[in-house]
């Protein structure tokens, strides 16, 4: 058995969670990315807003440079060691008040500028260096490298520094060079002009840059949960959807197996072609019947199983069905690998697919030798069946001729002399005793009586009218008689005086017309009926109607009558055509078609 793992909706199952799996991975990964890059942005923003801050108060320190220092109320001046040092004046105000003022270097605003800073806005500025005046400024472990640094030519140093219980500080410094007027007061630094005489350096909190990247965070967040979910649920629904589509694959799989061994199972031969024609399966029939090995057939076009009996119009006949039907049934004469040419009966039906388009054809046969042969010998029974009903007719009629000839000269001639020793007893005797002359009376009557009987009989079993006088005497003697014996009125119609017909189509004819009026006399409780005799053509149309009671089909377990069995059977000897038309309460018509020429059909 397969492994209960190695199902393919199992395979489903775990293709759709590890793509689960892999999509949360996806999504975290961006999620971490988008948020590193806010990071990335808020120490970006930091660092700008440090390197202009550093910029604005070089540009102050630049301008008071380029002035030469400001002096400035000394009682309002910064809290600064240095400014002990620096130059001072008294003036007077214009009401006379005195005011002293003192000199602040650019170094001096600076310094106040940063103080401001320090204090109003959380911006922590100084100023470091090697060469050391003011012990405040002695730089910490990062001043100290990036001091290195920018001595060894670089542009500025920054560095994002993470604190503890905090988002951490961008920290950024920039050189300060040695100026010609700074000389005066730091000479003996030996510092040259041009070169490196400090840093400005200012440490920017992070966590105000990163608490105003939260909103942007948060929307990341939710896009991303939202990007999440909405993945989780197109993998879902593609492994639902997988999932019906291996169930309904494993569905037609197991229905094609299912297909394949019925068509395997199958006595009869099974072939499927696709649209051009070309084999592409065979059952183990299909291989029994043609001696053909599977791989000897498939890829191969069915021609190669031509006999060669059918013409090409045969061929082109069941495509043309095949196209536009879409199925052919029929019987072809084939070709084994042995050579043997055999009859089968073959079905043939096309595959459409969703575009209308045939896709395959499926063929179904079987080989119907035994019954071909069956139904040979059949037909021979049956021929040889007809001749032996046109034997035993032909004998009958002959039977009854010569019984009927016997009856009519050895009979009719016996009792005639009798009549006429009668006569003579009855002539010679009657007047002596009245009793012998009743008694040759009633003889004579007798012996008339049985005459008639014998003509009537002779003519029954062989009118000698058909032989001499021919067809059409023999019908209308008939039909006189038929309405002196039973009072039913007979009309006849024939559009011939006298009918030139072989000796087995004469007789047929009377012997329908003869049986079909007794048919009348018997059964119909007719009022009247008419004979209709016409030769057309090459052909004898008989046609014999009645108004009387009809007939339907005939009830289960019903007695047999074999009279019209028999004028069915007369006609289909010679070839012609039977018919019996009749409803119950509409009289009866039957009609009959012989040709002329005696010849039987036999097929």
């Amino acid at each position: 058995m397969e492994p209960k793992n190695s199902h393919p909706l199992f395979g489903n199952r775990v293709t759709v969670f590890l793509a689960s799996v892999v999509w949360t991975v996806v999504v975290v990964v961006s999620l971490w990315s988008q948020r590193g890059q806010l990071d990335h942005t808020a120490g970006a923003m930091a660092k700008i807003d440090a390197i202009t801050n550093l910029k604005k108060d070089m540009a102050i320190r630049q301008w008071a440079s380029s002035v030469g220092g400001v002096f400035v109320n000394a009682d309002k001046a910064p809290k600064l060691e240095t400014l002990e040092e620096q130059e001072r004046l008294v003036g007077v105000k214009a009401n006379g008040e005195p005011f002293k003022l003192v000199t602040l270097t650019p170094i001096h605003i600076l310094e106040a500028v940063q103080q401001v800073s320090n204090k109003e806005y959380g911006i922590k500025e100084r100023l470091t260096s090697q060469q050391l005046r003011n012990r405040n400024n002695a730089p910490d472990d990062w001043e100290e490298k990036a001091l290195k640094a920018l001595q060894g030519g670089a542009e500025m140093a920054t560095e994002a520094t993470t604190k503890k219980g905090s988002h951490g500080l961008m920290r950024v410094m920039i050189p300060m060079r040695m100026e010609d007027e700074c000389i005066e007061c730091h000479r003996d630094t030996l510092v040259p002009v041009g070169g490196l005489r400090g840093g400005a350096t200012i440490s920017v909190d992070l966590n105000t840059y990163r608490t105003a990247q939260e909103p942007a965070w948060r929307s990341i967040q939710y896009w991303h949960l939202s990007i999440w979910l909405l993945g989780l649920t197109a993998i879902s629904t593609f492994g639902y959807f997988a999932r019906r589509h291996a169930r309904e694959q494993d569905r037609q799989s197991e229905e094609r197996r299912e297909n394949e061994l019925a068509f395997s199972a199958m006595a009869e031969g099974a072939v499927i072609t696709d649209a051009d024609g070309t084999i592409l399966w065979v059952n183990d029939a299909f291989c029994t019947i043609y001696g053909y090995a599977p791989e000897e057939v498939i890829g191969k076009n069915p021609r190669i199983l031509k006999s060669g009996r059918h013409d090409a119009a045969v061929y082109a006949n069941l495509w043309q069905q095949l196209k536009s039907v879409g199925r052919w049934r029929g019987e072809l004469w084939n070709k084994r690998k042995s050579g043997e040419i055999f009859p089968e009966e073959i079905s043939i039906q096309a595959l459409r697919g969703h575009d209308g388009r045939i896709r395959r054809y499926i063929s179904i046969f079987s080989d119907i030798t035994e019954r071909k042969e069956a139904e040979e010998k059949l037909k021979e029974s049956w021929r040889q069946l007809q001749e032996l009903t046109e034997f035993l007719q032909t004998v009958r009629e002959e039977e009854r001729t010569r019984i009927a000839r016997e009856i009519h000269d050895e009979l009719g001639q016996t009792l005639t002399a009798l009549r006429i020793d009668l006569a003579w007893l009855r002539a010679q005797c009657g007047s002596d005793d009245p009793r012998v002359a009743d008694k040759l009376a009633s003889g004579f009557q007798l012996v008339v009586k049985t005459l008639d009987s014998v003509r009537r009989i002779s003519e029954d079993l062989r009118p000698g009218m058909l032989d001499t006088l021919g067809l059409a005497a023999a019908i209308q003697h008939h039909a006189a008689k038929f309405t002196e014996h039973t009072g039913i009125p007979c009309r006849l119609s024939m559009n011939r005086e006298e009918f030139e017909v072989g000796d087995k189509v004469a007789t047929a004819v009377f012997r329908i017309v003869q049986e079909a009026l007794t048919n009348v006399a018997r059964h119909a409780g007719a009022r009247s009926v008419t004979v209709e005799v016409r030769e057309v053509d090459d052909a004898i149309e008989v046609a014999v109607q009645d108004d009387g009671c009809g007939f339907g089909p005939a009830p289960a377990g019903a007695k047999k009558t074999f009279g019209l069995l028999g004028m069915q059977e007369r006609v289909k000897m010679l070839g012609g055509r039977f018919e019996i038309d009749s409803e119950p309460g509409q009289g009866t018509r039957i009609g009959a078609w012989l040709p002329k020429n005696d010849k039987v059909n036999r097929q």
